[in-house]
Formats: structure tokens, sequence, C-alpha cells
């Protein structure tokens, strides 16, 4: 497929994990394309990544399927490496004549995750949702309507927060946008090029494009119980080098349901610390050394020089956000100096297959 600016991208061969020896009815697993019958294209795909999450499925299971419907879609669920009753639950999930498909991604990542994916899907659109969100009626259509202009290779939309109780006194905006709280405002426009990226809980991607340009890198991103980020921004980057439009569309909305262990300070500063981490992989990876050394000295080092904060209650909201931003700070630091001595490998991947290199 040429690509969105008129540079012909180079095609590219999915690489597929396996399915599991035991896998459940209807765990088709991800495997080569080679030798197997593809169904006729349609026209979008909700791809729905999943690990250890059995409990939260049926939600975003049920609400996925229902705009699935309406747009003549598929659901496409990949279950990376769950331990919990997750393959037990998924075929329940499933009525005659339902559009669903669940797959087995055995490598733990996100990343890995996402590009089982895309690898699986019938359709030339993937849209990528959280399983602990739920999208509201006409998210889908918002979507796809976009990717009937050529140049438009990705496409964000908007995020809403849902608790699961009372809002801590000390959880301020500026800490509520680690629970993927995202909103541009209106109306629908161009991202600002190097300056705005979607949010992974709520995105889309064209197949062809997102494929050619190695897909997600198994460098960044979620793993287990790392809180890794940058997965998707960092795939958005190489789009928007490639010379690819991406879209904010204010209509396609996900309600973000929180789960009841974040709404605890602890559970933020890991999030801060993992963030400055996978910031720094991802400015050694895509941005000229300077840049990445840069902002540490601009943008982080007068965060880094503060006072330390042990949050106790009662919490004070200003000390927590400070610690907040002064671990993320630190984990910028680390990720800096772990990165310098790999940097080169670390951007080995740039035009590499999907799945990229193993950490």
């Amino acid at each position: 497929m040429p690509a969105p600016g008129g540079a012909r991208l180079p095609a590219r061969t999915p690489r597929r994990g396996t399915a599991p020896p035991d896998a459940a009815p209807g765990h088709d697993g991800c495997r080569a394309a080679a030798g197997r019958h593809r169904p006729p294209v349609i026209a979008g795909s909700i791809v729905i990544c999943t690990h250890n999450r059995a409990g939260l499925l049926a939600r975003s299971v049920r609400t996925a399927l229902d705009e699935a419907r309406t747009c003549d879609a598929e659901v496409v669920v990949v279950d990376n490496a769950s331990t919990d009753d997750t393959a037990t639950v998924l075929p329940t999930l499933r009525e005659r004549d339902d559009p669903l498909r669940v797959v087995y991604e055995p490598r733990l990542g996100l990343s890995a995750a996402r590009n089982c994916g895309l690898a699986e899907v019938r359709s030339t659109v993937a849209v990528f949702l959280d399983d602990d969100a739920v999208p509201r009626p006409g998210w889908l259509a918002a979507h796809l309507k976009l990717y009937t202009a050529p140049a438009v290779a990705c496409v964000g939309g908007r995020i809403v927060v849902q608790l699961p109780a009372a809002r801590p006194p000390w959880l301020t905006p500026p800490l509520e946008k680690a629970l993927t709280a995202y909103d541009l405002g209106a109306p629908t426009r161009r991202y600002d090029p190097g300056d705005e990226y979607p949010c992974g809980a709520n995105l889309s991607y064209r197949v062809s494009t997102a494929q050619a340009l190695g897909g997600f890198s198994l460098l960044v991103g979620p793993r287990g119980r790392r809180l890794l980020q940058h997965d998707d921004t960092d795939l958005c980057c190489r789009i928007e080098r490639a010379g690819g439009e991406m879209i904010y569309a204010h209509e396609a909305v996900v309600d973000h349901h929180v789960l009841p262990e974040r709404l605890v300070p602890g559970w933020f500063l890991a999030h801060h610390w993992e963030h400055g981490q996978s910031a720094a992989v991802f400015h050694l990876r895509n941005f000229e050394l300077r840049r990445a050394l840069g902002r540490l000295r601009w943008h982080y080092r007068p965060h880094i020089l503060r006072v330390p904060y042990v949050p106790r209650d009662p919490v004070d909201p200003a000390r927590l956000l400070a610690e907040c931003r002064r671990r993320e700070a630190l984990g910028y630091l680390v990720g800096v100096l772990r990165g310098l001595p790999r940097r080169h490998a670390l951007r080995r991947d740039m035009a590499a297959p999907v799945g990229g290199l193993a950490p």
C-alpha cells in the first residue's frame, strides 16, 4: 500500500504466536496466514487485548459486539497469556452468529498482543479497545468514517474516566491523566504534528500502514504487572514520520472504568516512575540524543531536586502531585542511563517486521 504522503511503505510479514495445547473451543490462536483461507474483508475490526481480567470481559466484549453489529464489523479478543479463567469465560460470551473471534498470544506484553490482533483482523482498520473500557453508541462508526480519506493512518478518540467509588480529595485533574482521562475538546481535527498523540485506550490504525511500519515495538508498552507505556505513541511517531495523518475524533467516546486498586497514592507513584522510564526509551528510540538529554535537563531536572514526600493520611494533594512528578523525573533519568549503552539496539527495530526486537 502506498504510504500516506506518497512514500511506498515496504511490505512486511507479520509474526504470530501459537495457540496453547489446551486452547478452549473458539480459541483460534495467533498463527501465520500462509496456507490459511482468509474470509472476505469487512468494514472494521474491534481488537480487545486482555491479560488476567476475566471478570471485566463481559462488559467490554458485549458492548463491543453491539457496536460491531451496527457497522458490519467483527470483534477479535486477544488472550495475552492469561492464567486466570479468561479462556473459560470468553467462549461463554459468544452467542450464535456473533462476529466474535478469540485468539491466543503466548508472549506476555501488550505490544505482542496488539501485533497479534493486527495480524488476525479481517478488515483494513483495527480499532483497539481496552478490556476495562466501554464504548458509547456510535463509537465505532466515528472511527471508521474518517478512513475514507486515504491519507488517514490513525484515529484517536475521547476517554471519560469512571471511578469505582467517590473521588478521593487528593485526586486532582493533573493526576487524573494517569487514569487515561483524555479530551482534546471539540471539534474533530488533525493532531498537531510532533506535539499531540492519541491515547491507547481508544485509538485505531490503518492495518497495512501499521504493519508496514513494524507494528508495536516489544521494547515498550505494558508487560504483565509492569506499567510501561508509549507503545501506541511509538507507533504513532513512526506514522507521523512516514507522512500519515492522525485525526482526533471527538465523537468517538469510551468510558474507562478504573480498577479500585488504582485509587491509592502508591499506584500513582508507581505509575509515574514507570512512565518516566518508558518516556526515556521512547525519546532515545525516536529522537536525536540531544533532544532526549535536553528533556532531562530542562523538563525533568527541577522535579528531581524536589524534597521527597511519603503520602500519609491526610494526603496533601499538592505534595502528592509534586512527588509523582519527582518519581517520573527519576524514572526518566534511570531510563536514560540504562538506555544509552543500548541506544543503537533500541533503534534497530524502527523498520523491522511486526514484533520488533525482544527486550
